[in-house]
């Protein structure tokens, strides 16, 4: 006899169980009520992935290949718990880490939970489960492949990791990146992630795009979320985030929302944390040269036109607003380096991310003086800002500020825990840190990037806000 917690559609638990009936594996759960089922791909530290074959007598694809352990959560398991155990129980393997890669509740009445496990197991130790597989074996990436393609695949398992699935169809782009530096650097047991696990473009539709012109004829493109329209109630007071995109990045469309690292912060997880939010994304007039370079980007010619735009916004768009965060990615980092040089009084917060241009000494001084607050972001490996010449000067000036917190990691990570290698026109996956900060700082397995911040950029950013 197997007992069920039951969920509702979001994986909220109800407080009501089901007893299994084996006839059925799902007969009669109540409408409206979820079950959580887990599974479970192995990579193996070699780079080479599991696949078991179902006993050839099994009811349900019997003889069919799988590239996946896994079973239901039994009452009093959480996903992890049950996944460990379901690994453990069909393969004999205890993975050394676990990341989730998928969740999906399209199929009534189940919550299907897709996890990634690392291992360094011995490979001819996989255990066979009687009753349910017979055969397994390695295959390296092309033979996932073949298997993916084959007719003794079970695609509505291995639709539920399917984003899992793409990435490693894209691989191949990866040959034709450029040489990282750093890449002598990573150790035998870590991997490359050539893209972000989060999904582009899902919450654009929560951002309005407007054109500002100012007083003098010159105008300019930007987006802006409104917490109000998002259940957060009117007549009061919200802080607002400004986020300034790297160069380039105008040329996007509507893709520039996430590019700044600004698309999540309208999220309903991202809003909750913080209490409701505005975001502001400015979008520079940038535009080819004939040279083939970038122009137009973020520099002193703005300043008076952007802030016109960020004080008028906050006049016309909203009932008035709290603490003022200037978000930069990049060559915005450099910009809003310029903004706390020029303009500290305009706002509160400052966050640049992949930039090394500070202030002087003295500035950083005063700005923590007059109770700011820095976010320092950086790759220590970033291709474009030098750690040791650019940086480590410099850290002495920010270490000294009382309302400073620097996050300098090791490497640059994508969600799946792998280092980030993304290309550019040059390899920069470790310039691109606004990949990590886009997702909270935190993992796909809900992890921390940093223990300092068990609750990611937006915690911090809550203590702010929520100060007497």
């Amino acid at each position: 006899m197997e007992i069920w917690d039951l969920y509702d559609k979001n994986g909220v638990k109800t407080g009501e169980t089901w007893e299994r009936q084996w006839e059925s594996m799902h007969k009669e759960i109540p409408d409206g009520r979820y079950h959580i089922v887990c599974e479970v791909l192995v990579r193996h530290k070699d780079g080479t992935f599991l696949l078991v074959k179902r006993d050839p007598n099994k009811e349900a694809y019997p003889g069919y290949w799988e590239a996946s352990a896994g079973g239901s959560a039994l009452a009093g398991e959480d996903p992890l718990t049950c996944v460990k155990r379901e690994l453990l129980e069909e393969t004999g393997i205890v993975a050394d880490r676990l990341v989730q890669i998928g969740f999906t509740n399209e199929r009534k009445p189940c919550l299907f939970y897709s996890y990634l496990a690392y291992t360094n197991c011995d490979k001819d130790s996989v255990k066979l489960q009687e009753g349910e597989t017979v055969e397994y074996k390695w295959v390296d990436r092309a033979g996932m492949l073949e298997y993916l393609d084959s007719d003794l695949a079970i695609k509505t398992h291995n639709y539920r990791s399917r984003r899992f699935f793409e990435k490693i169809l894209k691989v191949d782009a990866l040959a034709d990146r450029p040489i990282a530096e750093w890449l002598k650097d990573v150790s035998d047991d870590d991997f490359i992630s050539p893209y972000p696990t989060y999904e582009i473009g899902k919450l654009f539709n929560r951002f309005h795009k407007v054109i500002y012109t100012y007083k003098d004829g010159r105008s300019m493109k930007y987006y802006f979320f409104d917490p109000r329209e998002y259940g957060y109630p009117a007549g009061r007071k919200y802080p607002l985030l400004v986020s300034f995109h790297g160069s380039g990045n105008s040329f996007v469309g509507d893709t520039v929302i996430n590019y700044t690292g600004a698309e999540f912060y309208a999220s309903d997880d991202y809003q909750k944390t913080m209490g409701g939010a505005y975001v502001l994304v400015p979008v520079a007039n940038e535009y080819k040269a004939e040279n083939g370079k970038t122009e137009g980007g973020w520099d002193p010619v703005y300043d008076d036109m952007v802030r016109a735009l960020i004080f008028d916004f906050i006049a016309e768009k909203t009932e008035g607003v709290t603490k003022k965060a200037y978000f930069g990615n990049s060559s915005g980092a450099r910009y809003v380096f310029h903004m706390m040089d020029c303009y500290m009084d305009d706002f509160d917060i400052a966050i640049p991310i992949g930039g090394s241009d500070l202030p002087s000494p003295e500035k950083l001084q005063e700005f923590d003086a007059k109770g700011k607050y820095l976010f320092f972001a950086l790759g220590k490996r970033d291709e474009f800002h030098k750690y040791d010449t650019m940086v480590v000067p410099k850290l002495p000036s920010m270490q000294a500020m009382k309302n400073c917190f620097i996050f300098i990691p090791e490497w640059v990570r994508n969600g799946d825990g792998g280092i980030a290698s993304i290309f550019g026109g040059v390899e920069m996956g470790q310039h691109c840190l606004v990949n990590s900060m886009h997702i909270n700082l935190m993992f796909d397995d809900h992890t921390p990037m940093d223990d300092r911040l068990p609750n990611g950029v937006t915690g911090w950013l809550a203590e702010i806000i929520n100060e007497a």
